[in-house]
């Protein structure tokens, strides 16, 4: 391997990164849409249970608030698959929260 790209993949794991190519347009197009609506999806279950007051409704709120925080995080890990299957379901989603938040 060469010295520069030795260096790198140095560079890239210390920074918790993959060495590789860059995303192309439409790949980068797709992460952001992923972040975009993992983001929302969160911030409404946020905002349901900010203003739940019912404290076993409140704590299912809250669950379902931690995973999509925990799948917000792990995004830039997340395969084709579990992307595509984002971009499939959670507009849905994101339509009934924010039906339901009244927005």
């Amino acid at each position: 391997m060469p010295a520069s790209e030795e260096s790198r993949k140095h560079i890239a794991e210390a920074l918790g990164g993959r060495p590789g190519a860059p995303l192309s347009d439409a790949e980068r197009v797709e992460h952001e849409r992923v972040r975009d609506l993992i983001q929302a999806v969160a911030a409404c279950y946020n905002t349901l249970a900010s203003r739940e007051t019912d404290t076993g409704l409140r704590t299912g709120l809250v669950a379902k608030l931690s995973f999509h925080d925990d799948e917000f995080r792990r995004r830039e890990t997340m395969s084709a698959e579990e992307r595509a299957e984002v971009l499939r379901t959670y507009p849905d989603l994101l339509d009934r929260l924010r039906a339901e938040i009244g927005e």
